[in-house]
This record gives structure tokens, sequence and C-alpha cells, in this order.
């Protein structure tokens, strides 16, 4: 008992430094790869040691089975929580044009001309990107000029974020196509 309830409750701590950890050094060995891949990879990682820390201490401090239940998805729904702060913090690094942009003016010596800016990310060339990225992830299908949803992960991800920003930010009105959004206004 007197080591088992420690670990029970440092199980997701310690699922998230594995999940650190490995996408780090997943990354590393990668190079050039999709960044996300090790972030899953990460992911599943800590997923599991916070699982095998959970089960170890829980079978050093005897508790009983709706005790162990509990502690179990107390300390899995924990992990997945913090394993989600951690893909947004690393999120935040790879898709922020704002970050680039700055990171852009400090290469350039602390000063770069709006025009130059501006004309490396003109609204067109961006959503090109965007959308080629998507079309060469197979997310998306171009049929006849036409483009049509592929595989759904992104589509699944986008579904949740969006619940999630209606829950925190409230309602957007309906899409229009000329309309800017807090997405786009400060993109």
């Amino acid at each position: 008992m007197l080591i088992g309830y420690p670990m029970v409750v440092l199980a997701p701590v310690a699922g998230l430094a594995a999940d650190c950890v490995s996408q780090v050094l997943w990354a590393r060995a990668a190079r050039r790869g999709n960044p996300y891949t090790s972030l899953a990879v990460g992911i599943v990682v800590g997923f599991a040691v916070a699982a095998t820390v959970t089960a170890i201490g829980l079978r050093a401090a005897g508790y009983g089975a709706a005790d162990a239940a509990a502690f179990s998805t107390l300390n899995l729904a924990a992990y997945l929580a913090l394993a989600f702060g951690y893909f947004n913090f690393v999120n935040l690094a790879i898709a922020s044009l704002r970050i680039r942009l700055l990171c852009e003016i400090l290469d350039a010596g602390g000063s770069l001309p709006r025009a130059s800016l501006l004309a490396g990310y003109n609204t067109a060339q961006v959503i090109d990107l965007r959308l080629r990225r998507l079309v060469g992830g197979g997310h998306l299908v171009d049929r006849n000029g036409r483009l049509i949803v592929g595989k759904r992960r992104f589509l699944g991800i986008a579904i949740v974020y969006n619940i999630l920003r209606r829950i925190v930010i409230g309602p957007w009105p309906p899409y229009d196509a000329g309309a800017t959004t807090p997405e786009t206004a400060d993109a």
C-alpha cells in the first residue's frame, strides 16, 4: 500500500512524461516525416505507460475491483487530458502562421518589409498549400475540379473541435464564404 498509492496518483504524469520523451525521440529520428505521426506515437506510448503504472500501483496497493476500475478510468482520462494539452502545445508550434511570421522576421534580423511578408503569404497561396496537403494526404479527393472528402480522420477531428469551440466560444453565424471569422481574422 505504501508505494502503490503514489504510483496510482502519479501514473498520468508518468504517461505524459513518456508521451513527451517518445514524441521528441520519434520526431528526431524521423527528421522530415509527418509531425503528427510522432505525436500519435507519443500518445500511444504515454497511454501504455499510464495504464501500466496504474495497474502496477493498483496491484501493489491491493485495491478491490470497484476501486481499481474507478482509479483506472480516472487515471486514463487524466492522462488523455494531459496528452491533449501537450498535443495542442506542439501543434501550436507546427501550425501557427503567426509564430511562423514572427520567426521569419526574427531570422531576417528583426525587420522585414510588410510587402515581403504579404507576398509570401497571400490568402490564395495559403489556402492552395493547405488544399494540396489535404489532397496529398488523401483527406480530400480532386474529381474533375471538385473536392470531395476522402479519408475521414480530419473530418472527425474537425467535428470534435467545432463542438468544443461552440461549447467554449459559442455558436458563430452561418458560414458565409466572404465573412470573417475569428480564425480568419488573425490568421
